[in-house]
């Protein structure tokens, strides 16, 4: 869909509503009345960047750190490379496959894996209620698209009551909601979300203008991410990288090259006893391919370590600067550093 055609359909559409209107876990709508809920839906503190911050000092300003993925939003053409255009698979299907389920609250982490873990952002207290929906998020098109594609991936992951205790023994929803409960929740997020578009908006997942197209895909594998991400973003970190510090990076790229080392060594050994075999004594191709495999094999190991070399003092040279100029900043605000 051309920029025209979304503006057109942006303006068409009716306005947001919550995707649910019963409170979950449920209880006495205190909101409506003015008062604070029984359990704060929301954190005192957040950290947005370097710095730690209020929630209740810029709300606004919390809602955008907490369900930002504009990373994601950055490589989005290139996510046919890292996952299904599907959504995610049941948390017992996680477990199936040995991934441990770690928490994460960056949001742009929310359903990335690696071969034995899968990161999963807790579903936050205050997603379960409409009222603070209608408040903060609804006015807001982008993080009411963010909000529900999450939203909707969590129907996706409890399905079952095996999911269910498993988001509960992981600290995913809050310990207060029951199984009961959630059925309800999921079932009227589900009809909600199509009744809140008329007959003409039901069009096929890509064209609509409902959630944030990171959640067309459902679970994305870190390993091409990071690729992806380094090419596309011409970032050499990548997305998430696996090495803690520069001896592990250094461990990580030298274990790949020792393994070239060794298949070159092979082919070479095999080389060297074909070369005496009357069969192949003598070949010009073979003498030919030969020759040109024992240069590949001097010369590419040399640019490998070169490479990794290289990038390893350029990492070094941006977190140092990265350090400074947050000493920098802290100084210039009067912090003794």
């Amino acid at each position: 869909m051309n920029n025209t055609g979304a503006s057109a359909l942006l303006q068409k559409m009716p306005a947001l509503e919550p995707p649910f209107r019963r409170q979950l876990p449920p209880m006495e709508d205190r909101l409506n009345a003015g008062l604070e809920p029984a359990t704060p839906l929301l954190p005192a503190t957040y950290r947005n960047r370097h710095t730690v911050r209020l929630v209740s000092a810029d709300l606004r300003s919390f809602l955008e750190c907490d369900l930002n993925i504009e990373r994601l939003n950055s490589i989005h053409d290139w996510f046919w490379l890292v996952g299904f255009p599907t959504s995610p698979r049941a948390l017992h299907y996680q477990r199936l496959k040995k991934r441990e389920i770690i928490a994460t609250e960056q949001m742009d982490l929310h359903l990335v894996w690696s071969t034995d873990r899968i990161f999963i952002k807790p579903l936050p207290r205050y997603l379960l209620c409409p009222h603070f929906w209608r408040q903060h998020i609804c006015p807001y098109r982008h993080l009411y698209r963010t909000a529900l594609g999450f939203m909707l991936s969590y129907v996706a992951l409890i399905e079952r009551e095996i999911d269910f205790g498993l988001a509960t023994n992981n600290s995913l929803i809050p310990a207060d909601v029951t199984w009961e409960g959630w059925l309800a929740f999921a079932e009227e997020i589900v009809m909600q979300t199509n009744s809140n578009f008329p007959e003409s908006f039901q069009t096929p997942l890509e064209s609509r203008v409902l959630v944030n197209p990171r959640f067309y895909y459902g679970e994305l594998r870190l390993g091409r991410l990071n690729w992806v991400y380094r090419l596309a973003s011409r970032n050499p970190r990548g997305y998430l990288t696996n090495s803690k510090t520069y001896g592990a990076y250094l461990r990580d790229n030298f274990n790949l090259l020792i393994t070239f080392f060794t298949y070159t060594t092979i082919v070479l050994s095999a080389m060297q006893v074909g070369l005496s075999t009357e069969f192949l004594k003598g070949n010009l191709a073979f003498d030919k391919a030969a020759f040109a495999f024992t240069l590949f094999a001097i010369l590419v190991p040399f640019a490998a370590i070169g490479a990794v070399t290289t990038i390893l003092v350029v990492l070094f040279m941006v977190n140092l600067l990265r350090v400074l100029k947050i000493r920098g900043k802290r100084r210039r605000q009067g912090a003794g550093v």
